[in-house]
């Protein structure tokens, strides 16, 4: 038996809701690319991280979420609680990359911050159902 999550979503957003979820989604995958490959220039991934929480903070977070019902708008906001919970877990893990004295240390800092920007952009997928078929579309 399947437990409900906060990912068992049936709402659809649309307009500008979409396209700042669409937006922040696409701003962590060009973040994804960044740790990458300039893992030795941690002072630009600190300001592209910064770029990417405030992107969060100023444009998806406060979005009014007019177009969902009260359900499903909570919905939302429980994932924008966890998306918020991993960016600052994200921007610690930006931090200790930047003082990441031994190659190994760096390399686990890495591979913790692409795990972290894949359980993000799960998120993401979930808001805008492109993890899900759509009607009539078989899997």
């Amino acid at each position: 038996m399947r437990q409900n999550s906060v990912a068992d979503v049936n709402f659809m957003l649309q307009g500008r809701d979409y396209e700042e979820h669409q937006a922040f989604q696409q701003i962590l995958h060009r973040f994804s690319t960044a740790i990458s490959q300039n893992v030795a220039d941690s002072a630009g991934l600190q300001l592209q991280f910064s770029e990417l929480q405030q992107f969060f903070q100023l444009r998806v977070a406060s979005l009014e979420l007019a177009a969902l019902n009260s359900v499903d708008a909570s919905r939302v906001q429980a994932i924008h609680t966890e998306i918020n919970k991993q960016l600052r877990l994200l921007g610690m893990d930006v931090m200790f990359l930047q003082a990441a004295r031994q190659p190994l240390t760096a390399q686990k800092r890495q591979v913790q911050m692409r795990d972290r920007l894949h359980l993000l952009l799960r998120y993401c997928d979930t808001l805008l159902h492109e993890d899900q078929p759509e009607p009539g579309e078989s899997r």
